[in-house]
């Protein structure tokens, strides 16, 4: 309907984007069918949220370039974004399907961390001997993280016996 709509308004001379500009709307549209297909499923199937997502957010992104603020050109530097998507596509599936399996966040915090890290150096022009200084801070917050979820898991620490002695 709405592809028909739009070759209506452009056959009677109403000025329209051009197939440049709005191609992205297929892999944005592509990615809420499967988001709407997970939602809609009675066996919810996780699979269906990674193709989803970040079909979705990289049609938003292409939207960036065709219709502005950003140009083709700018993508050596706004690249970073991509590992950034599939680290959250990752996070939408084990948010949505299974958080006791925490297998799904290891992709999805190697994936944002790398993309927050490539846009440190592309866009925030961060010098790679200064990330090199500053690297073990990721350590940090992964054992930070990892004492979190271990605290909220319910697991006794291990030495003590089930009387607790």
């Amino acid at each position: 309907m709405a592809l028909g709509a739009w070759f209506l308004a452009n056959n009677i001379g109403y000025r329209l984007p051009g197939w440049g500009t709005i191609w992205p709307i297929f892999p944005t549209i592509g990615g809420l069918a499967f988001i709407a297909s997970f939602a809609r499923g009675r066996e919810r199937d996780a699979g269906v949220l990674i193709p989803g997502v970040a079909g979705f957010l990289s049609g938003l992104f292409f939207f960036f370039f065709t219709a502005g603020p950003l140009r083709w050109s700018d993508m050596s530097a706004w690249w970073p974004i991509f590992p950034i998507i599939g680290g959250l596509a990752f996070l939408a599936t084990w948010a949505g399907t299974r958080p006791w399996d925490h297998s799904l966040l290891v992709p999805a915090v190697l994936g944002m961390m790398a993309g927050l890290g490539g846009m440190l150096v592309t866009v925030a022009g961060l010098r790679l001997h200064l990330l090199w200084k500053v690297w073990p801070v990721g350590l940090i917050l992964l054992g930070l993280w990892m004492l979190v979820m271990g605290f909220g898991s319910g697991e006794r620490p291990s030495g003590r016996g089930s009387d607790g002695a």
